[in-house]
């Protein structure tokens, strides 16, 4: 895996004058082993590697910030994305890593059965990114119970296999003793203070408790069109490596404590190493860790996880404070908002969710091969809704079904070969209506052709890929009415645009706040319209010239209002870009 950016992690390396205790000591693990088993002479080959790693690392392109964004213990963590990339590890490094694979892989062949043997096998194979190796490696461990298991899914998940990991993973948690099983599901590192108060309400072993996790790993996947769970592999992959180095030395030259252990599993082991000066008085170094970059937040916040569907993008924003845990996905080392239009419409018991998007927005994707994917879930269960095309073109609109109500919606078009990815992912809901008769779908906008659709089918081909348009041509404005009297009945349609306008810190984004604050309408229509006959479904257009508004961001709201009930509303945000 090439490693572009990465955030870079400082831990002090002093000499043990400075007063510091030193917590685990490779010289001394190595001397304390039985030099004469497979696993004491791997222990010594070992602790010569690290010494000699440590001794020739690079210099560090950059060094600790006045500020750190974590403090965990001895550990400053900080996340940079402007840093400059890591330097490159020596080649005299990397010959001396092969050096002592190869004897791990000779001592393998005597001792398949050594814990210790099998696990820093695959360790510094996946270390030097010989990820098929390593699952072969990890396919040829004879220790008993789950750790081998352990191992396997750790390559497979390096690999990109995510369904298989996932798997093989849920086997190893099978074998496992309650308690531990519990461990390695426990979710405490990577969430917010309240969603940790409702998860430690539910004891180990709690049905719910489990419901809880897998319902939170299933919101937490970067994309719900990817199978598998990459989210919970990932942990899994750390909690892996955890054993990996408790059983052996890291890097950091105080040995492999709490303190990294948190900081591993919150976000990822270090890919690059460095050193950077530190105090002379102090007469030592510090040792510089880098994780994978862009890295995003881990888990959506409470308030998210509690009621997805009426979260809005924001909620999901990348790096959307405080960052407790991070995942640098490989496939997703661009991932940018996708530009789209959306709009849900009724079905009986069922919605018609109603995408189009504009890939061309988004440079990393122009002009690239993409997948296109909608994914609808109801937000209450580890379930979805997918409509997904391959080789999508970089302009079109999706569609898929699922029950009508609140629901979670996310949008995703990929280039895999670029491994750039834009997204789209908030709640959806249907307009406001209670207590009435006739109720409205979302607005949906389109390109006028001349004629007015009749049906959600005939605008598709000219849906607006959009919600940022330029003033310069018509606007184009389709919905449906629900409930209404087949036999005809008045309905008095008022379509109007009012500017999106800011009161008290806060943007008001509801049609029916902004009644109260309107400023002048530039743009307005009104008709005396009769119901469609024959049905209770009443689908209709009109057009509008935009012309006049200048740049900014405005509402279009539709008010309908049918005798016997109060007037109905919908809007639709639209930003005007230029003339």
């Amino acid at each position: 895996m090439l490693l572009r950016r990465l955030v870079a992690l400082a831990a002090a390396a002093f000499p043990a004058a400075t007063g510091a205790q030193i917590i685990r000591d490779p010289a001394a693990i190595a001397a304390s082993a039985d030099s004469t088993s497979p696993a004491g002479m791997g222990r010594r080959a070992q602790a010569e590697f690290e010494r000699f790693r440590r001794e020739h690392l690079p210099a560090a392109r950059s060094g600790r910030p006045a500020r750190c964004d974590e403090q965990v213990g001895r550990f400053c963590y900080w996340y940079n994305e402007r840093e400059p990339p890591p330097p490159r590890e020596p080649a005299s490094v990397t010959e001396k890593r092969q050096q002592f694979l190869r004897f791990l892989d000779s001592l393998a062949r005597v001792s398949p059965d050594d814990r210790w043997i099998t696990g820093q096998r695959v360790r510094y194979l996946a270390e030097a990114e010989r990820f098929g190796d390593a699952l072969t490696a990890a396919h040829e461990c004879r220790v008993g119970g789950w750790w081998c298991d352990l191992l396997v899914g750790f390559s497979l998940h390096l690999l990109g296999e995510y369904v298989a990991a996932d798997s093989v993973y849920a086997s190893a948690l099978t074998k496992m003793l309650p308690r531990d099983r519990c461990e390695w599901r426990s979710l405490e590192l990577l969430i917010d203070d309240d969603t940790r108060q409702q998860y430690r309400r539910l004891p180990c072993g709690d049905p719910r408790r489990v419901a809880f996790e897998d319902r939170i790993w299933f919101l937490a996947r970067t994309l719900y069109a990817m199978p598998g769970n990459d989210s919970r592999t990932e942990y899994y992959a750390r909690m892996t490596m955890t054993l990996m180095l408790t059983d052996a030395p890291s890097l950091y030259q105080f040995g492999f404590d709490e303190d990294e252990r948190e900081l591993l599993l919150r976000f990822g082991w270090p890919r690059a190493w460095a050193a950077t000066a530190s105090d002379p008085r102090a007469r030592g170094y510090s040792i510089v860790g880098m994780e994978p970059m862009p890295a995003y937040r881990y888990i959506p916040p409470g308030f998210v996880l509690n009621s997805p569907p009426v979260s809005d993008s924001t909620n999901w924003r990348l790096q959307l404070p405080p960052v407790i845990g991070r995942y640098a996905p490989p496939y997703a080392r661009t991932l940018k908002p996708l530009e789209h239009q959306k709009a849900m419409f009724r079905r009986g018991d069922s919605a018609l969710v109603l995408l189009a998007y504009d890939a061309r927005a988004t440079k990393e994707l122009a002009d690239a091969t993409v997948h296109a994917t909608l994914a609808i879930t109801a937000g209450d269960a580890p379930r979805g809704w997918l409509t997904t095309r391959r080789d999508a073109p970089q302009v079109g609109v999706l569609t898929a079904k699922a029950p009508w109500g609140p629901l979670l919606m996310s949008a995703e078009v990929t280039a895999p070969e670029r491994q750039a990815v834009a997204r789209a992912r908030y709640g959806l809901s249907p307009p406001y209506a209670v207590g009435v008769r006739v109720t409205l779908s979302d607005l949906l906008f389109y390109q006028p052709h001349g004629t007015f659709p009749k049906t959600v089918e005939e605008v598709l081909p000219h849906a607006l890929p959009t919600e940022r348009l330029r003033a310069s041509e018509k606007l184009g404005v389709y919905w449906e009415s629900y409930g209404t009297d087949p036999t005809g009945e008045k309905m008095s349609v008022s379509l109007t645009v009012v500017r999106e306008v800011e009161e008290s810190g806060f943007l008001r984004r509801q049609a029916r706040a902004l009644r109260l604050v309107r400023e002048a309408t530039p743009v307005s229509v009104s008709v005396q319209d009769v119901s469609a006959r024959g049905t209770t479904v009443s689908p209709r257009a009109l057009e509008l010239d935009i012309s006049t508004l200048s740049r900014g961001a405005y509402f279009v709201q539709l008010e309908i209002d049918v005798a016997g009930q109060y007037v109905i509303r919908a809007d639709h945000r639209i930003e005007i870009i230029g003339p």
